[in-house]
């Protein structure tokens, strides 16, 4: 495969990783919005940050259980659904696959990103956790089990990735198949983290830990590809080629979300 096919992978990858990441993002800042609602809660919204508007003292124990966990809960949900989308389309030749497969990736990672980094820093859900007055020890625990379930879900979606090649390829060989993963699925990560953390900065660890933590998924897709023979799929001619599109799309919705939340909004 030629270096001009990687960069032209590499670059519809990307994009589907933006928009799948700025709709997952969004929808978990809409849910925890949501949340402060029912408590009367006013806030202010940018592209980085929920900053609530109220005195430490009004906090209780239901409003950071909810507030704190709605987003997370919610995204689970969303989950679910981006997993089956991209389930029930991987054998089909179109590009769109990668916006919700991407999007599982990017909902998975929020979920246990915001368990593990809040559990680790006491920050966003690692409220809800210490006002469980949870012991150091069940935190770590809780680390832990995230962390495996990130590997795991590598793991489970390495060969729909794998499969994602039928968008370029009649066949994914053995001998180009570490080329095309780094193309549709590392340079994808390390390009889109990139762009999200310039998007979204000035960021505190929490969020940058959670916006990183897809690492964790994307090197178990490459490490369990090693483990799958040759993909055999169609005859019909495919072409490598950047879809300007999508790319415009993305570029689009990057540069307006944050224009419009380059003022604070008040709720």
């Amino acid at each position: 495969m030629k270096m001009t096919d990687h960069l032209r992978i590499a670059i519809n990858s990307t994009a589907y990783y933006l928009l799948s990441y700025l709709f997952v993002f969004i929808f978990h800042q809409v849910a925890t919005i949501i949340a402060a609602g029912f408590f009367e809660f006013h806030v202010e919204v940018d592209y980085s940050r929920i900053i609530f508007m109220i005195s430490r003292y009004e906090w209780d124990f239901d409003s950071v259980k909810i507030i704190f966990s709605a987003g997370p809960v919610a995204v689970l949900i969303l989950s679910i659904v981006m997993i089956v989308f991209a389930y029930r389309y991987n054998e089909y030749v179109g590009s769109l696959k990668l916006f919700f497969l991407w999007g599982f990736v990017h909902c998975i990672s929020i979920v246990l990103g915001s368990a593990y980094a809040g559990a680790l820093l006491g920050e966003g859900f690692g409220h809800v956790l210490l006002w469980m007055y949870m012991a150091d020890t069940a935190k770590l625990i809780i680390s832990l089990i995230s962390l495996f379930l990130l590997a795991a879900t590598g793991y489970s979606v390495a060969r729909m990735f794998l499969l994602s090649a039928n968008i370029y390829y009649k066949l994914l060989s053995v001998e180009n198949r570490l080329s095309f993963v780094i193309a549709q699925v590392i340079l994808p990560f390390i390009l889109g983290s990139f762009c999200i953390l310039a998007l979204r900065l000035p960021l505190n660890l929490y969020e940058i830990i959670r916006i990183l933590t897809p690492l964790i998924v994307v090197l178990m897709v490459l490490l369990s590809s090693f483990g799958y023979s040759v993909f055999y799929f169609d005859e019909n001619p495919r072409t490598i080629k950047i879809n300007g599109s999508l790319v415009a799309i993305a570029l689009i919705v990057y540069s307006l979300y944050r224009i419009a939340l380059l003022s604070p909004i008040y709720i």
